[in-house]
């Protein structure tokens, strides 16, 4: 397939014909309808993560900082040949190394928004993560999240991510995946249809593959044991009931301020969600269980 034809028919897995449509009227996604609602140009703001799609650019206008794992100079070297727009990398305020993020931004209370967009299910220590984005935002900052909804992407065969998990992972101090968790990422991780997307829209056409072999399961297994080099996988995984349910209970045990005031809501194989401060009651937890059951996990 040719690389054009491949990146259409990827869309429309994705997002479908009218995506296609969408895309070619320039009208907004989701997740930058979200953007627009939440986190205005004048900011300030801190965007994590964008890599080669930021959602909020400096070229548009956005008084944000960036936060990434490496330079812009570097990320550019790395998505060179990687069939992406390498011009749309901007310059790092920030390169982050795990440590705590308001070590690395040394302030705290800064931002009235913050967006991360496919960076919290990667997390090691997903409460910690939060916390540190709690504590760099001003009382009423905004976090703004987008996140993949597991049942439509290549976490599809995996189970739910549990509040008691990511509970543990924060009491342990997690700072890297567990070889369990790599092998299971490696073990079933699937694609879906002739072109092997790794993302899809829900009833996308096409049978499920297996993304890697049993012998590269049990080599990135064997390696996670070593521990020499990180290894990154998605440690969590939800959809967006089960997502609700999570926050709700970290809230619940006072171990987080922040509560969903907008979402979760999804679309093209992830959903949304815009976290504040005072966000009011929590939600009725044999309704969000129940909601989890409808989704079919």
């Amino acid at each position: 397939m040719r690389p054009t034809v491949q990146r259409l028919h990827a869309l429309w897995m994705r997002e479908g014909t009218g995506g296609i449509v969408r895309r070619l009227l320039r009208r907004p996604l989701l997740r930058q309808r979200f953007v627009e609602r939440y986190a205005p140009r004048a900011g300030p703001g801190l965007e994590i993560g964008p890599s080669f799609n930021p959602l909020a650019p400096k070229a548009a206008g956005f008084r944000v900082d960036i936060l990434d794992h490496a330079d812009a100079a570097t990320l550019r070297t790395k998505y060179r040949d990687a069939g992406v727009d390498a011009s749309r990398i901007e310059e790092v305020d920030y390169v982050w190394h795990g440590e705590p993020l308001s070590a690395t931004i040394g302030r705290r209370g800064c931002y009235d928004w913050i967006i991360v967009s496919h960076v919290i299910e990667h997390t090691p220590d997903m409460v910690g993560f939060l916390l540190e984005c709690q504590a760099l935002l001003a009382p009423a900052g905004r976090l703004i999240l987008v996140v993949p909804d597991k049942r439509y992407c290549f976490d599809h065969h995996r189970a739910l991510t549990s509040t008691g998990e990511v509970l543990d992972a924060h009491r342990q101090g997690c700072t890297r995946p567990s070889p369990g968790r790599v092998f299971d990422h490696y073990a079933n991780a699937v694609k879906k249809g002739r072109a092997g997307v790794l993302s899809w829209r829900p009833r996308a056409p096409g049978a499920l593959h297996p993304v890697h072999d049993w012998a590269g399961a049990r080599d990135a297994w064997q390696a996670a044991q070593r521990g020499s080099d990180y290894i990154d996988v998605h440690n969590w995984r939800f959809t967006p009931a089960s997502f609700r349910l999570v926050i709700d209970d970290l809230r619940g045990l006072d171990l987080l301020q922040l509560g969903i005031i907008d979402g979760p809501t999804g679309a093209g194989g992830e959903f949304c969600a815009c976290l504040q401060r005072d966000a009011g009651a929590r939600g009725d937890r044999m309704a969000s269980l129940a909601a989890i059951a409808r989704d079919g996990r």
